[in-house]
């Protein structure tokens, strides 16, 4: 009897445990997209591509681009083009393991001209800070 109920207090730390570090984990992410999303505001395109792990794909209508200083050359492109007000909303985020999977939508305008689009993530945990392994981003169709 007292076995099974220090085996059950154990299994509800353990629970516990989990709960505490998956809401951890889940700031992380957050974090992660208001972080982005702070350093595209500033222009500051070193700690856009730092949002992402050291061989990251990141594929966007004007390519696919391989490993963090290749996304970071397309990341000053980007920049270069003058878009502002930028903002992102995550629609849907699933745990699968070791990665997060993330979806959602973007914002922001050129000039006076309001663009939006769609993007995915995968998300992985590397050197203990969340980082993006994989982004793929969109722009939505006129009219949409």
């Amino acid at each position: 009897m007292v076995r099974t109920i220090v085996l059950a207090a154990f299994l509800m730390m353990v629970g516990c445990g989990g709960a505490v570090a998956q809401q951890a984990t889940d700031d992380q992410y957050a974090d992660l997209q208001k972080n982005f999303a702070e350093a595209y505001n500033r222009k500051d395109v070193d700690a856009m591509a730092a949002a992402f792990t050291e061989d990251a794909i990141r594929v966007t209508p004007s390519g696919m681009f391989v490993g963090r200083e290749a996304i970071r050359r397309n990341l000053q492109d980007v920049v270069n083009l003058d878009l502002h007000d930028y903002s992102v909303e995550r629609n849907v985020s699933r745990s699968f393991g070791n990665f997060v999977f993330n979806a959602g939508e973007w914002q922001a305008k050129l000039g006076d001209q309001p663009l939006h689009g769609y993007y995915t993530a995968i998300v992985v945990r590397d050197g203990g800070m969340a980082k993006i392994m994989e982004e793929t981003v969109t722009i939505a169709a006129p009219g949409q």
